[in-house]
């Protein structure tokens, strides 16, 4: 597939978050507010009622894994500390420049490139409006080399793929405390109004192998490695399902594990195509319907929903019992007070199963429960995207193209 499966990616981000926040603000519409003449915004309803109904997994002050992380995790390694946003949206803040600017960049091991809004992206442009942007001209780092950069995050709307542009930088980037020396990036100048609403984020860091990175740039792990900054050349990544967090969010741990954040002993699986972390899964199924045998599958955070191709969707929308079976974006509906009663669904990887539950792949917003299934034309992997990772820890080994996958703990 080449690069393509990174044209895809944001749709689905944007399908979920904003579906939810529409049928929220519709179903507001149809209860009486009372004598509150002034509601909150939307987004603050939804946060309040992420905080009290189906919240899995919320971590508490002084929870003991704080005081434990420094013990097991592998010396000589690093945290960079997650936000979530809604269950669907996973970033980090890594600093530009000296003297150095934050951002915040979503975390995606399905793409490979690196790139930030730049201040040279006018408020005028909808997207740039209000947002924090790096600043070429404040850095004393900063390496000019005006190549262009152009990428494309595509729907199956009418309006066709979304596609940003702008040009190629270099600078020096502080990533979780590593101080990572001309590193390429892209500052991005243009980009539709959709590319960043509602997102908590201000540019993408791709995790996935330098195969697949647009115009050849080495992607920020990748010089990590070669600048001998980390020990090992091993990333392992852990999110938290809690959806309002911002501290908690999760963690990216870069040159090593944790085993303080999964139970059991990590289970290992070669990478079958090194460009996505594709693997070859055993087999899946649900409810006796056997919907994957040696089938190629890949791990992307970068992706919220578990995408599977459209004869699969079909039937697991039957099973359950999704109400909106013909709905165009992608986005299904299921009865919220029949989770308990969704069977699980089990995924085989070298000969361990790892299931999910209904209340891991569900997404309950309120009183709006969405399935965590999805599909996309034209695609024929099986996608793990936060849904499954949510639930399992991972670690990801450029090197020996291994990746590993066990229990997470919460």
């Amino acid at each position: 597939m080449g690069v393509r499966w990174n044209h895809f990616k944001l749709l689905l981000l944007w399908l979920t978050v904003l579906a939810v926040l529409a049928l929220e603000v519709e179903a507001r519409k149809r209860v009486k507010i009372g004598l509150h003449k002034n509601p909150e915004p939307i987004e603050e309803n939804i946060m309040n009622e992420l905080k009290t109904l189906s919240i899995k997994h919320k971590l508490k002050a002084g929870d003991s894994k704080a005081t434990t992380k420094q013990d097991t995790k592998d010396a000589g390694s690093k945290v960079a500390t997650l936000s979530n946003m809604y269950n669907t949206e996973y970033y980090t803040t890594l600093e530009f420049g000296n003297p150095p600017q934050a951002m915040k960049v979503l975390i995606d091991t399905g793409s490979a490139n690196l790139w930030v809004l730049s201040s040279k992206c006018p408020d005028s442009v909808a997207p740039c409006a209000n947002r924090i942007k790096y600043n070429s001209s404040a850095s004393t780092t900063y390496k000019a080399i005006n190549a262009p950069f152009n990428i494309e995050y595509g729907s199956n709307s009418e309006d066709g793929p979304i596609a940003l542009s702008g040009f190629q930088s270099q600078d020096t980037v502080n990533f979780a405390g590593y101080s990572i020396k001309n590193q390429v990036f892209a500052e991005i100048t243009d980009a539709p109004a959709t590319a960043f609403l509602k997102s908590g984020f201000d540019g993408i860091m791709g995790l996935g192998f330098s195969s697949i990175a647009i115009g050849g740039i080495t992607p920020p792990f990748d010089n990590l490695v070669a600048q001998g900054l980390v020990k090992r050349a091993v990333f392992s990544i852990y999110l938290n399902r809690n959806g309002t967090d911002a501290i908690h969010g999760g963690e990216l741990i870069l040159g090593g594990t944790d085993s303080g954040l999964y139970s059991g002993c990590l289970t290992y699986v070669p990478v079958s195509v090194a460009g996505y972390w594709q693997f070859t899964m055993t087999s899946a199924s649900v409810s006796g319907f056997q919907f994957c045998a040696n089938c190629e599958a890949i791990l992307d955070v970068g992706t919220s929903l578990i995408v599977v191709p459209k004869p699969v969707l079909r039937i697991i929308n039957q099973i359950l019992g999704v109400r909106n079976p013909t709905a165009s974006n992608g986005v299904f509906l299921v009865d919220c007070s029949t989770i308990s009663e969704l069977p699980d669904i089990v995924f085989t990887i070298a000969r361990r199963q790892f299931p999910l539950k209904s209340s891991d792949y569900v997404l309950r917003y309120g009183g709006t429960c969405v399935s965590g299934f999805t599909e996309m034309d034209g695609n024929s992997l099986l996608i793990l995207g936060e849904i499954f990772l949510g639930t399992y820890y991972t670690a990801y080994d450029p090197v020996h193209k291994l990746i590993a996958l066990a229990p997470a703990v919460h």
